[in-house]
Order: C-alpha cells, then structure tokens, then sequence
C-alpha cells in the first residue's frame, strides 16, 4: 500500500496582529526580504538590504497601534505559508491630516514565493480594504524603474505612472536607479 503525498498547506492571507509573534515574524521576515534586493537575479528594490529587526520590529509597532485618523497609520496583511512570514504588503496612512485620503503600499515577498500569483492576491486584499473599509481615495507607491514585474503586476491592478524622478538612488556605487511613482485612484 502507498500513501499518497500529504496535500500542501494553502498559504493564507491575514492582517497583522500585535498579538502573539507577529511583530516579530514581521521584522524577520523584512530582514529576510530586504537581503534579496539586486542579488541571485532579484530586480533592486531597497535603499538598503542591511536593516536592524528591533529597529523594524519597533517601527512596524509604531504604525500598527495608530488609527486611521492619525499620521503615519500602518496595516499590514502577511502571507503565512505555515506561520512563516513568506510576504507582506502594507498601507501606510499620509504625514499629515490633510493627506489622509490615500495610502502609501509597500509590498514585498520572499524569493521562493515569487512568480506564483501571491503579490496580486496580496494587493487585491489591500486595495479591497482600503476602498470598503478604510474609504480611502488613492493608494500611492514608488518602484525602481528596473523592476519590471512589480510595475507588471501594478499596472495589472490599475495603478498608472503620475511621474518619474531620473537618478534618483545611486545604490552600492553600482547602479542608478530611476523612481517611477504610480498611484491608484479608488473612488
């Protein structure tokens, strides 16, 4: 008799708590990702692939504890492939009072995750939040013009180019990078 290979483990979606571990599979998980940019064939997409956990640890602490009315706000979905920490996506609310109707994303997922569909289930929770619950306008974001399938996929989701700043980031004294700002209107 053999025994058929157990079923894999979908991997789910869920907002970040600041109950249990969280927080800190959150910082585990940044200083993982962070250490991918521009190496083993991963487009640049950090300023830096060196960050402190207690330092994001702490910062993502900050954010999650605020209410949308207040500055600088952040919600965080995690994608959890077995309570490990295999992507994130992240809102983060404007720097002042007259900013809050949109949202900056920052989205990120771990190198073995990539490819397989996990960042547009990821932005598609977000934006459904953001829209129905948040009742935000837009959602903004910046990405490296060289990361051609994070601008693939946000532009799949409807964001489009509002600008583009030349020579904006001369990372590790290699390459120059160009920031291309894209936003998403939701209402």
């Amino acid at each position: 008799m053999s025994l058929s290979p157990a079923e894999p483990t979908p991997l789910t979606i869920r907002l970040a708590r600041l109950d249990g571990d969280d927080p800190d599979a959150y910082a585990r998980h940044m200083v993982e990702h962070m250490a991918e940019s521009g190496r083993g064939g991963s487009p640049h997409f950090a300023l830096s692939r060196t960050w402190a956990r207690e330092e994001v640890r702490a910062s993502f602490v900050q954010r999650v504890v605020k209410g949308l009315d207040e500055p600088l706000w952040g919600r965080t979905w995690l994608l959890l492939d077995r309570g490990r920490v295999a992507g994130h996506v992240e809102l983060r609310g404007g720097r002042v009072a007259v900013e809050m109707h949109r949202a900056t994303l920052g989205i990120g997922i771990v190198r073995p995750y990539t490819g397989r569909g996990h960042g547009g289930r990821l932005l598609e929770t977000a934006v459904r939040w953001a829209r129905d619950e948040a009742r935000l306008s837009f959602i903004d974001l910046g990405v490296f013009s060289e990361n051609a399938p994070a601008r693939k996929l946000y532009e799949r989701m409807g964001f489009v180019v509002i600008g583009e700043r030349p020579d904006a980031f001369r990372l590790d004294a290699g390459p120059v990078i160009d920031d291309v700002q894209m936003a998403l209107r939701l209402r």
